[in-house]
């Protein structure tokens, strides 16, 4: 038996939360599973790795190269971009919007790199919004989290992602929640709004951010 993995073994073993695969709004299961796969190649020790794969870890420095990337187009050039690309189902990369996917996975690979612990199931809205110890305010201010909703270029999204994980201490998040909050905001971006509102960029991350905040913003009433 091949100790390479494909797309369709991947998703066979089941890598996704169910609570996961209710909120992938603008990500198939099969790309989130592949995606998941190449985030533990790229970021986990390679003793807690070989428990979860035969794969081995991507090389040392790939993950540095991502993280020092300012844009879609600069990631797109990376060794860890083409190992995640390489990685995900033939039906992504066969497709009309050839071009506007690698952006998105170029785009996903670089903010991903940033991860550095993963959170199954748990949103960066949600994170986002949790109660800082210190202060008793949310991770990230309404205004800025505000900021980050109304992006106008990917290079400004890029970096108010990179922040927002940053003020996360980039951990605690779902690797595959992230992307598909990429993808979504590329979607948008490109004009494609869905016609359910409950699956458009503003409400995915306002419901997660404020169901998070209104669990301690009322203690004291």
């Amino acid at each position: 038996m091949s100790d390479m993995e494909t797309p369709e073994t991947i998703e066979k073993e089941d890598m996704l939360t169910e609570s996961e695969k209710k909120a992938l709004v603008a990500l198939k299961r099969d790309e989130a599973a592949a995606l998941r796969r190449w985030w533990q190649r790229l970021t986990l020790p390679p003793q807690v790795l070989k428990a979860l794969t035969p794969q081995p870890p991507l090389p040392r420095g790939v993950r540095a190269v991502l993280r020092r990337c300012d844009s879609a187009e600069a990631a797109m050039l990376t060794q860890g971009f083409r190992e995640l690309w390489a990685m995900l189902p033939e039906a992504t990369k066969q497709t009309d919007y050839r071009d506007e996917k690698l952006q998105v996975w170029s785009c996903i690979a670089l903010i991903a790199a940033e991860l550095r612990e993963e959170k199954k199931g748990a949103s960066l809205a949600l994170r986002l919004g949790q109660q800082k110890e210190q202060t008793g305010k949310p991770l990230m201010s309404e205004l800025r989290f505000q900021q980050l909703l109304s992006c106008p270029t990917p290079e400004e999204f890029i970096q108010r992602l990179r922040r927002a994980l940053a003020l996360a201490d980039k951990k605690d998040v779902s690797v595959v929640l992230l992307a598909s909050v990429i993808s979504l905001w590329w979607r948008e971006h490109r004009g494609r709004l869905s016609a359910k509102p409950t699956q458009r960029l503003g409400f995915v991350l306002a419901n997660d951010y404020f169901a998070a905040t209104s669990r301690y913003s009322h203690r004291g009433d």
